[in-house]
C-alpha cells in the first residue's frame, strides 16, 4: 500500500525542508505526530492558557483527520503529553475531549513530562485512526 504524508501547510514544510509529517496514512492506518497548538508560523498560540492549546490542537487534529479521510470516529487512542505546569488544571481538558469524541472516546494515556520542546506549550497530543 502507497504512504500518504499529510501536513496542515504544504508548501511551507516543502520550502523550509521539515524532517516530519504531521501526519502520515498508509492503507486504513493514521498515525497523527504530536500536535502542540501553533499556527501556520509555528508561533506559540494561546500561552499559558491549557484549555485554549487543547481545543486547538483539537481543530488542528480535525482538519488532519480530514485530510486523511478520517474523522475523529475512527480514532482509537490519543496520547497526551502535559507539562507539571499544566497538570493542576488537566481535568479542565476532559470536556473538550467530550465534544470532539462525542461520546466515542478512544483508549488514552496521560503523561507527565519534564517539559514540552518550547517551554510556553503546556500540551501535545498525538493520536492513532484506523480507517474502516
Amino acid at each position: 500500500m502507497k504512504r500518504k504524508n499529510i501536513n496542515l501547510h504544504e508548501e511551507l514544510y516543502s520550502e523550509k525542508g521539515y524532517t516530519w509529517s504531521d501526519a502520515v496514512r498508509k492503507g486504513k492506518i493514521v498515525m497523527l505526530s504530536g500536535i502542540v497548538s501553533v499556527d501556520e508560523d509555528h508561533r506559540t498560540l494561546h500561552a499559558g492558557d491549557l484549555e485554549a492549546q487543547t481545543r486547538e490542537i483539537y481543530v488542528q487534529m480535525g482538519k488532519l483527520l480530514k485530510k486523511a479521510g478520517a474523522t475523529f470516529d475512527d480514532v482509537i487512542k490519543t496520547v497526551d503529553y502535559i507539562t507539571p505546569r499544566a497538570l493542576v488544571d488537566y481535568r479542565k481538558t476532559d470536556q473538550i475531549r467530550r465534544e470532539y469524541f462525542k461520546g466515542n472516546c478512544p483508549a488514552a494515556t496521560g503523561i507527565v513530562v519534564n517539559r514540552l520542546l518550547r517551554d510556553d506549550w503546556l500540551i501535545e497530543i498525538d493520536a492513532i485512526a484506523v480507517l474502516d
